[in-house]
């Protein structure tokens, strides 16, 4: 492979990279692309939201993590409902989200089993893992009988599938425990256990009727996904507001669950106004930077999520909604498994969350110096290829089934909101260790408060 830029470089493959389990930059590829994700689907999804987001999530952030493919085992081929595939078969969704349907499993490769029966005592998978959901909890088991679902809300299932995602790269990778545990979340109370009753949510009744969405990068986009997996009856009901100047660039692929390769060098909120347009949402579009000038006027919606890659446009976020959730993701060779999520307004200010901070140098692994020298090898001046170099090592280390979740909790805080649920000023997550979430709670904030809403059952709306 030809050294590539910072713009083409696949964001997964970084982090094998940063973390010395590559050479170089081609063998970082080589072994995402022998990475296969299987995926072992059991019959009656078709009634089922919180599976058909589960599958088309683990297909989704699953064939941007692992190069060598999604191959997927299927029962029947019923018609799907989720807004990502409505009207859509079982099969051609699969292939949509970049999946191949196929007649049987390799038993030494990870498989993924959603909407299962008990499992059967023939053959012994490499790793066998089955998702699992209740209620606005998502959970990965690796207990057969541990695996049965109940009725819940769309982003649960977005959570199990990119739980599962994430449990199967990381042992694929080396981690000794990924894969070998029961890890869960609860979206509505992610400061429990996701499994006792206390954790599992009401009834979802209400869905927001208009939020802004501010970066349309790697979480923009997952925001956006977890939004278009909500079931609203009208989706015309739903205004959203785009905000970015941006325009997709290669490495966008391997992060971006809207990304397609089609889009290279359009604008980010083209792309994702078709995506939320096709779904029959309405869009607006903030085609340039975001700073303390962009606010909400009149009767525009007062919520946003917010997912910047940098501490400055953060820091203007301010009192300008009524609410805000902002994510960040940790960028390094194992930091890239951590999101740390705020909420404002709450004891926190956007000041004192993201303060401004110098730079730290980067020091170059070995793989960026063999890089160096590839550069060199091909004719680069050595000046220019260490600059070169330099400016692809301090490119972010990603991988999409992170953001997937952190979308989820994203939305999941808007939801609350319309159901009174707890207000968290922060959470903070490491899929290394799941099960050790952090929470604090939001201190000085009125509740409850209603920023707009539409009601997908005929019931009492939320207090104002």
């Amino acid at each position: 492979m030809n050294s590539v830029g910072r713009d083409e470089l696949n964001r997964t493959a970084k982090i094998l990279l940063d973390g010395n389990q590559a050479s170089d930059i081609a063998e970082a590829y080589r072994r995402l692309e022998d990475l296969v994700l299987q995926i072992e689907l059991g019959p009656g999804i078709a009634a089922d939201l919180a599976a058909q987001a589960a599958l088309l999530t683990a297909l989704n952030a699953g064939r941007r993590a692992m190069l060598g493919g999604v191959e997927v085992t299927i029962a029947d081929n019923p018609q799907l409902t989720l807004p990502w595939a409505r009207g859509r078969t079982l099969v051609d969704a699969i292939e949509e989200f970049g999946g191949t349907v196929v007649d049987g499993l390799d038993l030494d490769r990870p498989t993924l089993r959603i909407a299962m029966p008990p499992r059967s005592h023939q053959g012994r998978r490499e790793l066998q893992l089955d998702l699992t959901w209740n209620g606005w909890c998502g959970g990965v088991t690796e207990t057969a009988d541990a695996g049965r679902c109940e009725p819940a809300i769309p982003l649960a299932g977005v959570v199990a599938g990119a739980l599962g995602v994430s449990e199967v790269f990381q042992h694929m990778v080396g981690s000794p425990v990924a894969g070998r545990r029961t890890v869960g979340l609860s979206l509505w109370r992610p400061d429990l256990d996701w499994r006792p009753p206390g954790a599992l949510g009401p009834t979802l009744q209400y869905l927001p009727s208009g939020v802004w969405l501010l970066g349309l990068g790697h979480l923009g986009q997952a925001n956006a996904w977890s939004i278009g997996c909500l079931p609203y009856e009208h989706p015309e009901e739903l205004e959203v507001f785009l905000v970015d100047f941006d325009v997709v660039v290669k490495a966008n692929w391997s992060t971006g669950l809207l990304t397609k390769r089609a889009d290279i060098g359009r604008l980010k909120t083209r792309m994702v106004q078709q995506c939320l347009e096709v779904l029959g949402h309405r869009t607006r579009l903030v085609e340039r930077r975001f700073d303390d000038r962009t606010v909400p006027h009149l009767q525009e919606p007062k919520l946003a999520l917010a997912g910047f890659d940098k501490p400055e446009p953060r820091r203007a976020l301010g009192k300008k909604f009524c609410r805000v959730v902002d994510a960040g993701l940790g960028a390094g060779s194992t930091d890239y498994l951590d999101m740390l999520i705020h909420s404002f307004p709450s004891q926190l200010t956007p000041e004192s969350a993201f303060p401004d901070t110098e730079p730290v140098e980067r020091q170059l692994v070995p793989a960026y110096e063999a890089e160096i020298g590839h550069c060199i090898d091909k004719g680069e001046q050595p000046g220019d290829a260490h600059c070169g170099v330099v400016e692809l090592a301090g490119a972010t280390a990603a991988a999409s089934f992170v953001g997937a979740i952190a979308g989820a909790l994203n939305v999941a805080e808007l939801l609350r909101i319309l159901h009174d649920g707890q207000h968290y000023a922060s959470i903070n997550l490491d899929l290394r260790s799941p099960g050790s979430i952090l929470t604090a709670r939001a201190e000085g904030v009125d509740q409850p408060i209603n920023p707009g809403y539409t009601a997908i059952s005929q019931r009492t709306p939320p207090t104002e």
